[in-house]
Order: structure tokens, then C-alpha cells, then sequence
């Protein structure tokens, strides 16, 4: 078997960087994969409140300026976390 010499570089270390990158590439992509496909999270306005520090009114007037979108299942009014975060980062 010919073996390779690298000027500057041990083989173990060079094996180690490689394993490094793949490592971390894989790692992002499987980050960024289950990110999409995880599951809507709906959250009530009591829950909003807590989550995020603000009061029921405060998220109405959200609701009426648009900043927010609700989601009525029946009776009950529903904010998706993933909007939530958005419109948070949009309007800072």
C-alpha cells in the first residue's frame, strides 16, 4: 500500500480535521431537517402571556395591528410559537 505524505500535517491530525467537518456539517444539516419538520406548536393567549412576558391586551392590540396572526379552533383563539418568534425578531 503507497502511503500519502502530507508536508506540515501528521495523517492522524488530518483524519481528525476531516472527521471534524463532516461532523459538523452533518450535524447542521440534521439540525436544520428536524427544525423543518418539527410539528406546529400552538399556544393559547394565557400561555403567550408567560411565555413572552406580555399581557392578554397586548396581544390583542398585536392581533389588531396585524403583528400577529390567531387561529380559531371552535370557540378558542390559538398563536403559533413559530409566528410568535418571527413577528418578535420582525418588529424589534
Amino acid at each position: 500500500m503507497e502511503q500519502i505524505n502530507f508536508i506540515g500535517i501528521e495523517p492522524e491530525n488530518l483524519i481528525n480535521e476531516i472527521v471534524s467537518k463532516v461532523k459538523d456539517s452533518l450535524l447542521a444539516d440534521l439540525t436544520q431537517t428536524f427544525k423543518n419538520n418539527e410539528p406546529k406548536r400552538y399556544l393559547s393567549a394565557g400561555e403567550v402571556c408567560e411565555r413572552f412576558g406580555v399581557t392578554k391586551p397586548t396581544i390583542h392590540e398585536w392581533r389588531k395591528r396585524g403583528i400577529l396572526k390567531s387561529h380559531k379552533l371552535g370557540s378558542r383563539v390559538y398563536y403559533r410559537l413559530d409566528e410568535i418568534e418571527n413577528a418578535m425578531i420582525v418588529n424589534d
